[in-house]
């Protein structure tokens, strides 16, 4: 699977977070429906149905690439919706999102 990088800058360094193909659907996703807030957020279930059927992973590979993007600053965890956990666009995955454009 490639792995696509953000280079970002900051004060004092450079950052750069690995991205693969899989991360920038659900990425653009959350981005095209306006998933920036925790009452908003989607859980993966949610977030599978929305992604096309040629690209769509299962749910244990979703969550290990939402839990990698949550620690690289993409996304966030939103509110629990019953037993599942749900997850919203940060700032810095918008930044990516709107690079790609």
């Amino acid at each position: 699977m490639p792995i696509y990088f953000l280079h970002l800058m900051t004060r004092d360094k450079e950052v750069w977070k690995a991205m693969t193909k899989f991360d920038y659907e659900i990425l653009m996703l959350l981005n095209e429906k306006n998933v920036d807030n925790s009452l908003k957020a989607m859980n993966i279930s949610q977030i599978l149905e929305d992604i096309s059927v040629a690209k769509r992973k299962s749910y244990s590979t979703a969550y290990r690439h939402l839990q990698e993007m949550t620690k690289q600053g993409y996304v966030k965890c939103g509110l629990v919706d019953g037993l599942a956990s749900t997850y919203y666009i940060d700032e810095l995955g918008k930044t990516y999102c709107k690079a790609q454009n």
